[in-house]
C-alpha cells in the first residue's frame, strides 16, 4: 500500500494542476477588439491606419515589462486596460515603474482614453498616441485594409501614391 502513496500523490498534484490550467484563463481582449483600427486624438478621431495589435506588436509590447490586461467591468468587453510594470534599479534600491493604457471601442475604432503612469512617463493621451505610432511607422508595419488602397490616409500615416 505504501508503494502506491508516492505515485498517487504525484497523480493528484498533476491532475490538480491540469484542472487549474483548463479552468483558469488569462484575461485579454478578444481578437476582434485587438484588430480594430487605433484612433488618433484629433478632433475627428482619425484612424491611424494601424490596428491596435499592430501598434502594440511594433512597440515590442514595451520590452521586458510585465504585461497584464484587465477590464474594469466584466460585462463590458469594450474597454480594456493594459498595465505595464517593470522594476528598475534606482539610486536607493529598486523602483517600480508602471503605465496603464486604457483602450475603449468606439464603432470600428479603438481609442486610447486614459493613461496613468509613474513619474517620468507622459500621461497626455495625444503625446502617448504619437509615441505609440513611431514604431509602426519606422517598421513600415502592415496597415489596415482601407489604407492599403491608393489615396489611403490616416493620422500621421504616409500617404500611399
Amino acid at each position: 500500500m505504501k508503494a502506491f502513496a508516492g505515485p498517487a500523490m504525484l497523480l493528484v498534484l498533476v491532475g490538480g494542476y491540469l484542472v487549474h490550467r483548463a479552468m483558469s484563463k488569462e484575461d485579454a481582449p478578444s481578437r476582434d477588439f485587438m484588430e480594430l483600427e487605433f484612433a488618433a486624438e484629433d478632433e475627428d478621431h482619425s484612424g491611424t491606419c494601424y490596428s491596435l495589435s499592430t501598434v502594440l506588436i511594433a512597440n515590442g509590447v514595451f520590452g521586458n515589462a510585465l504585461r497584464t490586461w484587465k477590464t474594469p467591468d466584466q460585462r463590458n468587453q469594450d474597454q480594456w486596460t493594459l498595465l505595464l510594470e517593470a522594476v528598475q534599479q534606482g539610486r536607493n534600491g529598486p523602483v517600480r515603474e508602471y503605465r496603464n493604457f486604457t483602450f475603449e471601442k468606439f464603432g470600428e475604432q479603438v481609442r486610447l482614453v486614459d493613461v496613468e503612469a509613474s513619474e517620468g512617463y507622459p500621461t497626455d493621451i495625444e503625446e502617448n498616441i504619437d509615441k505609440l505610432l513611431e514604431a509602426p511607422h519606422a517598421r513600415k508595419s502592415t496597415p489596415v485594409d482601407r489604407c492599403r488602397q491608393d489615396g489611403g490616409t490616416g493620422y500621421q500615416f504616409p500617404r500611399k501614391k
